[in-house]
């Protein structure tokens, strides 16, 4: 009974959708070249229309699902007599749903677009955030309730509406592609209406039909608007998705076109991978999978004991940790395979375009991966790192950071000397003097010098010398809203290690022999001690004042004051003072030469000084 039962289920589904799919195609072939009864009609009453049907179907939506009664009509027949014939009134949203197609509304493109954006507004509030299983044949020929009919009734009519707008959404935007300049406007409003059913009912039904047709548009080329939606709508449920099932078909249908499209894809699609919310180590994963094995040889026993018990998870909304885990391991996977497919990629193109995210995304998940997994990784990563100039600066600081990240996580216990990925940081300071590379790799530049040299025990004294020298030197020539936090992160390292602090020291004193020479690769063959941190006393003259008090406070070794001085939050606090262009300043008050030295304010007067007047003059102003 249990396999019959199971087996018939998805055959009614999928025989009852496609004759009504075949139906609908029918009707729509048949009613292409007839006149509608909305063709009489002004766009103003079009628009009334619209939203006295919308109204009507919220406030009800059970009885708008209903063909209203019979109404009798009245025709001549060929003996010229009148004969009166039946003619069932098509339902409110079928009404609706001829508003939404222009061959049924008058052609008008404009109307069409009104009814999708209201039949989306409409789902958006009824579609129930469970998936509706249909009833079998025989559950359905069985006894029931007179409310279980009507709720059986009524979810088969939300299915059927809900499969025909899909359809409907689907042929508009197939048909507005035949565009010179692009999609048509109702096309665009067909793929963001998708995007947002996507993004609320991505827990209903046909959930795969609409993602299958956003991943496929997320690549788009010719309308930003469309991809961008498309990419926004799927980094939603990679972040809403609680169960893990969800994203897991959509990483895996991501990875599919960007396999398909051999990396030339836009950068927001292999960028969406970041925002999944991944947590399972692999290690957890089998464990995980073994579990599962063995609930399911348990459950072997006693199929319809174990029907019911999915059936009852599946209504409880609970999360399942053993699927969550299996879910999350094959996404892990996906994503993973992605990633190194892009890094291993011959085309230079790809690497220009896509490395810099592929890397920002391992920095973030590098942490979950196996031992074997994270010595593949290691190996790509020197590679790539023998060649850093040749690099964008965002790809070379995401590499560097990747290994760091995997060296501090899985690959900890791996005695492996990491300054492979320190050295070519040293050359990549330098490119922050300008004002684009400031803006977007400030942040990354010091997770890596933090990890390098805060996180970790650096005993290389040159080293680290040579490295606050460069920074330094750097904060001369950046922006402030550069100069400031790198500034704190150097009084961090100076602080972390006294032994650098002989850089500090005026050039009177240094007795080192040799020259400092900034340009090599290597940074301990730089002599940093032979020279001074002079940078200093010139920054302490710096235009803004927060620039003068990191140098200061650099100078004379000042402890930093944590929070307020941490270098994360001076970054943050810089860069938006700089998109508001707003400069602290202090306000010096000087006093006028002629007031007072203190308490009251004394105010003086110059009176002219008295001349004596002479006889000649005292006779005239007699006279």
């Amino acid at each position: 009974m249990a396999n019959k039962r199971k087996n018939s289920r998805p055959q009614s589904k999928d025989s009852h959708f496609k004759k009504r799919r075949q139906k609908q195609e029918k009707e729509d072939e048949e009613d292409s070249g007839k006149p509608t009864a909305f063709a009489g009609l002004s766009t103003e009453q079009k628009c009334e229309l619209i939203a006295s049907l919308s109204e009507t179907i919220l406030e009800d939506p059970n009885q708008s699902f209903k063909r209203e009664r019979d109404a009798s009509v009245k025709k001549e027949d060929e003996n010229s007599e009148e004969v009166t014939t039946s003619v069932r009134l098509p339902s409110k949203v079928e009404q609706l749903l001829d508003l939404s197609r222009p061959h049924k509304n008058g052609g008008d493109e404009y109307i069409a677009t009104l009814g999708v954006m209201s039949m989306l507004a409409i789902f958006k509030d009824i579609l129930p955030s469970y998936r509706i299983r249909l009833p079998t044949d025989a559950e359905r020929a069985g006894k029931i309730s007179k409310e279980t009919k009507q709720l059986w009734d009524y979810e088969r009519a939300l299915l059927t509406y809900y499969q025909q707008y899909l359809q409907l959404l689907e042929k508009q935007w197939e048909r507005g592609q035949n565009q010179e300049h692009g999609p048509s406007r109702l096309a665009i409003t067909s793929m963001l209406s998708l995007c947002e059913l996507l993004k609320s009912g991505f827990n209903f039904n046909f959930r795969s039909n609409i993602l299958t047709m956003v991943v496929r548009q997320m690549n788009n080329r010719s309308c930003e608007q469309v991809s961008d939606a498309c990419c926004e709508a799927v980094e939603h449920i990679f972040q809403k998705d609680v169960q893990g099932e969800v994203s897991m078909e959509a990483s895996r249908l991501v990875a599919k076109l960007i396999k398909e499209y051999r990396g030339v894809v836009r950068p927001a699609v292999v960028r969406s991978f970041a925002t999944l919310p991944l947590r399972v180590h692999v290690d957890e994963a089998q464990a995980a999978k073994l579990a599962s094995q063995a609930n399911k040889k348990k459950r072997k026993k006693d199929k319809e004991l174990a029907e019911i018990e999915s059936e009852l998870q599946e209504g409880s909304g609970t999360v399942d940790k053993i699927v969550l885990a299996r879910c999350q391991s094959e996404t892990l996977q996906s994503v993973i395979l992605t990633y190194f497919r892009i890094l291993k990629s011959p085309d230079s193109k790809t690497k220009k375009n896509l490395l810099p995210v592929a890397l920002e995304g391992l920095a973030k998940f590098v942490h979950l991966i196996n031992m074997d997994t994270v010595v593949d990784l290691l190996d790509v990563l020197k590679r790539l790192l023998a060649d850093v100039d040749s690099l964008p600066l965002e790809a070379s600081l995401n590499c560097a950071l990747t290994a760091f990240q995997a060296l501090q996580g899985p690959g900890r216990e791996m005695q492996i000397d990491q300054k492979e990925y320190i050295t070519p940081l040293y050359s990549q300071l330098a490119r922050l003097g300008t004002e684009e590379n400031s803006k977007a790799n400030t942040d990354k530049m010091m997770k890596c010098l933090n990890s390098a040299f805060i996180k970790r025990r650096e005993y290389s004294t040159l080293r680290v010398a040579a490295f606050v020298k460069q920074i330094f030197t750097v904060s001369m020539h950046a922006p402030s809203y550069t100069s400031v936090p790198l500034l704190a992160l150097a009084r961090q390292i100076l602080q972390r290690y006294p032994s650098a602090h002989q850089i500090l020291d005026s050039e009177s004193d240094v007795i080192t022999s040799g020259n400092y020479t900034p340009d090599v690769i290597d940074p301990e063959h730089s002599n940093p001690f032979s020279t001074s941190a002079w940078e200093l006393s010139t920054l302490k003259f710096h235009f803004h004042p927060s620039v003068q008090k990191q140098a200061d406070a650099a100078a004379s070794l000042k402890l930093l004051q944590m929070p307020g001085e941490s270098p994360d939050r001076l970054w943050s606090d810089m860069k938006r003072d700089s998109e508001e262009t707003y400069i602290e300043f202090r306000r010096v008050a000087k006093n006028h030469p002629l007031a007072g030295k203190g308490g009251r304010q004394q105010h003086r007067f110059i009176t002219p000084r008295k001349k004596e007047l002479t006889l000649l003059e005292f006779r005239k102003e007699i006279v």
